[in-house]
C-alpha cells in the first residue's frame, strides 16, 4: 500500500469540502480527476468505508488511521 498516496487522499478529503462531495458520489471518479494512482488494494479499502457518515465522524475515523 503506498501511504504517500494514501496520504495525499486523506489531506484532500480533510480539507476540500467540494472533493468530499465528489468522492460521495462516486469515488472512483473524484479520485481519478485528482492524479492521485491508487492499486486495488487501496481502493478495496476506501470502498468498505461507509461515506454516508457525517464529515465529523468520517474525519475522526480518519484521523484513528481508518
Amino acid at each position: 500500500m503506498s501511504y504517500e498516496s494514501i496520504g495525499k487522499l486523506i489531506d484532500k478529503w480533510m480539507n476540500d469540502q467540494k472533493f468530499r462531495a465528489d468522492f460521495r458520489k462516486d469515488p472512483e471518479e473524484a479520485i481519478r480527476l485528482t492524479g492521485i494512482k491508487l492499486n486495488s488494494e487501496e481502493l478495496s479499502a476506501l470502498k468498505k468505508i461507509d461515506w454516508k457518515r457525517s464529515d465529523e465522524e468520517l474525519k475522526s475515523q480518519i484521523s484513528k488511521g481508518m
